[in-house]
């Protein structure tokens, strides 16, 4: 059973390293090697443009990462490796995508986050068209390090609300909002929750960490293999 105490929602739940940074022909490269409904979805949650990702764009990726140390060449193969490794695999065996958004004071914090059965990413759009790359840290699920971000959020911006809109490919979307209760708790944080597909409003006001994780364990799980 998921341990679901109050301090897990605090723990740290990405891999202790720098976060990589892929700009936009990089992207392209990782997008290149993807096929078929994976692409797709993958250009559809990025919000790429339609026809930006040909050969030439993939072509200059590639040159950027070789030169970063990120493709190494043997023969007239590409092997990857680091970040981009990583990247490439979430982009071509994602089974589930969220979108993030953290509105918080008349500003949008916007992320994606892809799920596979071994590997999870969170990408953050930053300056210069390009892309971070956060990986969940194998000892922590989906829930906690979603959980995480509301935290850490909720702590710069009180006031703020967080939203994860997520799918599988061939199923509808589900949307969840979360934000910081009202109701001020001196044992810990509260939330009050919204699912747009529940009864009524969906809404569950003044729930503690254990719930929030709860509900986003249940937003995240994958489909049965």
């Amino acid at each position: 059973m998921t341990d679901t105490r109050t301090r897990d929602a605090a723990e740290p739940a990405a891999q202790p390293v720098d976060a990589p940074s892929y700009g936009a022909g990089e992207l392209a490269y990782a997008l290149s090697l993807a096929e078929g409904p994976a692409r797709a979805q993958a250009e559809k949650v990025l919000q790429v443009k339609p026809g930006f990702v040909t050969d030439q764009t993939a072509a200059l990726g590639a040159s950027s990462l070789v030169a970063r140390g990120e493709l190494t060449v043997d023969g007239d193969v590409l092997e990857p490796r680091g970040g981009i490794r990583l990247l490439i695999v979430a982009i071509q065996t994602a089974v589930r995508w969220t979108e993030i958004a953290m509105m918080n004071e008349g500003d949008v914090e916007a992320a994606v986050y892809l799920q596979t059965p071994e590997l999870s990413v969170l990408l953050s759009p930053a300056a210069m068209s390009t892309w971070t790359m956060v990986v969940r840290a194998p000892a922590y699920t989906d829930a906690h390090f979603l959980a995480r971000l509301v935290t850490d959020n909720a702590a710069r911006h009180p006031l703020g609300t967080a939203y994860f809109g997520t799918e599988v490919l061939g199923s509808p979307k589900h949307h969840l909002f979360v934000r910081p209760s009202a109701e001020p708790d001196p044992f810990g944080r509260r939330w009050d929750l919204a699912d747009a597909e529940a009864p009524g409003d969906g809404r569950t006001d003044d729930v503690g960490d254990a719930a929030l994780l709860d509900r986003l364990a249940a937003f995240t799980v994958l489909p049965a293999a």
